[in-house]
């Protein structure tokens, strides 16, 4: 990175920790693929990769990066809900979530979400460190949230076999979906009132301010779960014909939900294993799942390659910053 007063954070833990992690996330991530590869019928496998269409991986990568500016956007609403006195424009925090992606995909290292939530802290005002990282913690729950509510609604009116859903499954969702985000947006009204584990970390939560920037923020975050469905979808419907739309749009974003496994690399080998057994249920093979996760984790590298050239040759600091502000 050439700005020499932004740098990635660091963690207080000690080399040779961050090494061990380093190794077992790595040796985590091989297991699991290893694993996939064991039980997986390899010819059939080469064959699978080798029948999808050419426009199969371009398109993947396309729709992440729609996927990403929709989490752009989340971001930016989320910013204004919380009171951030200057947002940066749309373009810089594309940018942004580029570079964090490269950063997350990367074992071991510091987590790009970190590193999103400290370069922007200045758009909080002088002491704005807490406030920058809690809202980018925030976009990642809503994320969550996002995946709940766009789940259990379509699996409400299209069930998928194995996963079946009673009416109070869907209310029991709804339900905690609404708690946990009245928690977020009045988590310092409520501190005092909470255990004192959580009493700290709601103490942390910066004031709301603009109730329809946040309840925008969740829109967009069910608009970008969404989207990873519809990605799924352009990569395994041409190898499994039998899979429909409203069914990615359940399995899908499932899967993806092994990105928060801290244990794997950015969720490798864990969402890989977890699309094998979601679209099973639809009784597709372990090779047409596999190879389409596989050409998911293609457009991942793609995309992450293109934050990393990024973040060696563009400035972390937003433009017309200066060093006061930015620090």
């Amino acid at each position: 990175m050439n700005n020499p007063s932004i740098t990635a954070p660091t963690e207080p833990t000690s080399p040779a920790k961050k090494s061990r992690w380093m190794l077992v996330q790595l040796a985590l991530t091989l297991a699991a693929f290893a694993y996939l590869l064991h039980i997986a019928n390899l010819p059939a496998l080469g064959r699978t990769f080798r029948e999808a269409p050419l426009w199969s991986i371009p398109s993947a990568t396309l729709m992440l990066l729609c996927v990403m500016f929709a989490g752009t956007l989340r971001w930016n609403l989320l910013m204004a809900a919380y009171g951030a006195r200057s947002i940066p424009n749309i373009a810089y925090l594309f940018r942004l979530q580029l570079i964090g992606l490269f950063y997350n995909m990367m074992p071991g290292a510091v987590g790009g979400d970190v590193l999103r939530g400290l370069v922007c802290r200045h758009a909080f005002g002088p002491n704005g460190t807490s406030a920058g990282l809690t809202v980018v913690l925030v976009e990642r729950v809503f994320g969550l949230i996002g995946l709940m509510l766009l789940v259990v609604t379509v699996l409400s009116f299209h069930p998928i076999s194995g996963l079946h859903l009673s009416p109070w499954v869907f209310v029991a969702g709804l339900v905690g979906s609404v708690v946990c985000l009245t928690g977020i947006a009045l988590g310092r009204r409520i501190a005092p009132y909470l255990p004192a584990a959580l009493a700290r970390r709601a103490a942390e939560l910066p004031e709301l301010s603009r109730p329809s920037a946040f309840v925008l923020g969740l829109g967009m975050s069910i608009i970008n779960q969404v989207g990873v469905g519809i990605m799924g979808h352009l990569v395994i419907s041409p190898l499994a014909q039998s899979v429909g739309l409203l069914d990615s749009l359940v399995l899908s974003p499932l899967a993806f939900a092994a990105i928060f496994f801290p244990l794997t690399v950015a969720g490798a080998g864990t969402r890989d294993a977890a699309m094998v057994a979601l679209y099973g249920l639809l009784s597709v093979s372990q090779e047409v799942a596999l190879s389409a996760s596989l050409e998911i984790l293609l457009a991942y590298m793609i995309v992450a390659a293109v934050g990393g050239v990024l973040s060696m040759f563009t400035s972390l600091r937003e433009p017309g910053t200066d060093d006061a502000t930015a620090n």
